[in-house]
């Protein structure tokens, strides 16, 4: 039976998915950060791929608010913007991370690949499953790099927060996909999905600090002769 979204949400739980999505936009500027410092070229990219993550759960969000406001406006591009914005940008993201933890730029076409694939099966099927499955496997493979990272850095606590994140980026996508959804299991998931988005933003946060002690950019004038 096909659910009425005017129906689904309340407001305040509406407004309340902005939380998550506003946690989860600022870890994403702050790893294009991180992977920029230390790779210059992938700055533009990781920014382009954390823009379109932030693009896609705010749209998700004002589509949700606007549904559950007086009167219900469905506009329905806007909850539909979500998918291949998460597809395309946890690629971004992926591919910006894995080339930080293995300290080289690998090849993007992997990257780029496979969330095409995505909109193609998507396309065929006529439904968004197959670009939240790419959006999901891209999350889960940041997810799994940024923890080797920051166990390879020392950092065995920020590598754990990590892991939390990707705990969280397989299960509630199951959660979500239950047919019976009360008000009460909602407020659980964005709950949980705040909580899971803090550890992400948390874990970048100290990578970004990490990478300026490690190698702090010096704008200070150099004496003549000498070359850092």
């Amino acid at each position: 039976m096909k659910i009425d979204p005017c129906t689904e949400y309340g407001l305040s739980l509406a407004i309340q998915d902005f939380v998550p999505v506003l946690l989860a936009g600022a870890g994403a500027i702050a790893l294009a950060n991180a992977c920029g410092r230390r790779h210059p070229s992938l700055r533009v990219p990781a920014l382009v791929g954390a823009a379109l993550v932030t693009t896609g759960g705010l749209s998700k969000a004002v589509w949700k608010t606007l549904v559950a406001a007086e009167p219900c406006r469905n506009i329905e591009i806007l909850e539909q913007i979500l998918f291949p914005c998460l597809a395309f940008g946890f690629a971004l993201l992926a591919w910006a991370v894995v080339s930080l933890r293995k300290d080289q730029v690998v090849s993007p076409v992997p990257y780029a690949v496979v969330p095409v694939l995505g909109v193609a099966s998507a396309l065929y099927a006529g439904a968004m499953g197959p670009l939240l499955g790419v959006a999901a496997l891209g999350a889960v493979w940041m997810g799994l790099n940024l923890a080797g990272h920051a166990r390879a850095l020392g950092m065995p606590a920020i590598a754990g927060l990590f892991i939390a994140y990707l705990l969280g980026t397989l299960i509630l996508p199951p959660l979500a996909a239950r047919p019976d959804q009360s008000e009460r299991l909602q407020w659980i998931e964005q709950g949980t999905n705040s909580l899971v988005q803090l550890c992400f933003l948390i874990g970048v946060v100290a990578i970004l600090r990490h990478s300026r002690t490690a190698d702090p950019l010096d704008s200070s004038p150099q004496p003549a002769g000498v070359h850092s």
